[in-house]
């Protein structure tokens, strides 16, 4: 039987006033813990665990949350331990041990999206992505570093210390539950300081020389793990209520030997930047005063520079257009932004 361990028994304490990271909302409007599974092939696990805690469901109807958010997968299993952990190391153990879970597992963090394909038979791994490969990773410092030696198997993992281009991705299988339990177990006796990180734990495996975990590199990696890059994601998917006439287009009224009706010149500075915006993740509102008739025309305008709009808002009033919205600490203020620009001037300059 193979299990995926989702562990959410943090105090989110690098999101500071909101709810528990797990449960805020992408941008897409799905839950962050349903964003961190879109890019695995789930369907090799027989069970799939979300652990949270107590705290967390009083407060926020958490299990609730998490039972709409999943009704249609079978596979999801709550378990809802009674206080915070100490550690992930600590959560994945009262998880097994609660769940009666056995066979193979792997644990995956609920705050990033991990592009990687899982083999039906679970392996003693970890998920890695090379920093060489790609090196627009934030947050770099505060990763765990995997050392690889020539045929692909760990000798090592090291916690925010850079030792080698490799980072850990919060990714990692094990082949049999026992095996897990008996390292935790014994790392528990030592009396270890501090936190038991999930690579302490695979760590003190490998020096005890009777374990092998090979390296699996990712295919993609967006990460949430603070504040700061979930604030990214949020400004990359702004939704840009754009105008087309002295914006997108050479500005034309409906009368006049230039009107809607013939009028086709672009401001191709524009259009680029707001294809752009779309491409990273920003979703397009067209705004426009010209009627309903001509929405196809200008569709077709649209479509040819690159720009597919969520949507298209015709015969909008010739006035100036107010955004209204509620700001709080996950939609930070401002949550409604203006950007003004002169008639046919370059958007560029103004975002």
């Amino acid at each position: 039987m193979n299990t995926l361990i989702i562990p959410c028994a943090g105090k989110s304490s690098r999101f500071p006033n909101m709810k528990p990271k797990y449960m805020l909302t992408h941008p897409d409007g799905k839950l962050m813990i349903e964003k961190s599974m879109e890019r695995i092939n789930t369907d090799v696990f027989d069970r799939i665990i979300i652990t949270i805690v107590k705290p967390h469901d009083v407060k926020y109807e958490a299990k609730l949350v998490l039972e709409q958010v999943f009704k249609d997968n079978h596979q999801i299993e709550i378990c809802v331990l009674d206080d915070f952990t100490s550690s992930a190391g600590e959560t994945v153990y009262l998880t097994l041990k609660k769940m009666n879970v056995t066979g193979s597992f792997a644990i995956k963090d609920s705050d990033n999206c991990v592009g990687v394909r899982f083999s039906h038979i679970i392996q003693n791994s970890i998920v890695g992505y090379n920093l060489h490969e790609h090196p627009n990773i934030s947050n770099i410092p505060g990763k765990s570093f995997l050392i690889i030696n020539e045929q692909g198997l760990i000798q090592d993992i090291i916690e925010k210390r850079i030792v080698s281009p490799i980072i850990c991705l919060g990714v990692y299988c094990f082949e049999n539950v026992s095996d897990f339990i008996t390292a935790y177990d014994e790392l528990h006796t030592k009396k270890i300081v501090g936190e038991v990180y999930i690579s302490h734990i695979i760590s003190y495996m490998l020096s005890s020389n009777k374990y092998i975990f090979s390296s699996i590199m990712a295919l993609s990696y967006e990460d949430w793990g603070t504040l700061t890059e979930w604030k990214a994601v949020q400004k990359k998917c702004q939704t840009y209520f754009v105008d087309v006439d002295g914006v997108l287009m050479k500005n034309c009224g409906k009368y006049g030997s230039r009107n809607w009706y013939n009028n086709t010149e672009i401001l191709s500075e524009n259009m680029e930047t707001i294809r752009k915006l779309q491409e990273e993740g920003a979703q397009i509102v067209i705004t426009t005063s010209r009627p309903e008739e001509l929405r196809k025309e200008l569709e077709k305008i649209l479509n040819e520079n690159g720009i597919y709009p969520y949507a298209v808002l015709t015969g909008m009033n010739h006035a100036a257009r107010v955004v209204i919205n509620d700001f709080a600490p996950t939609n930070p203020y401002p949550s409604g932004i203006a950007v003004t620009l002169p008639r046919n001037a370059s958007l560029k300059e103004y975002l």
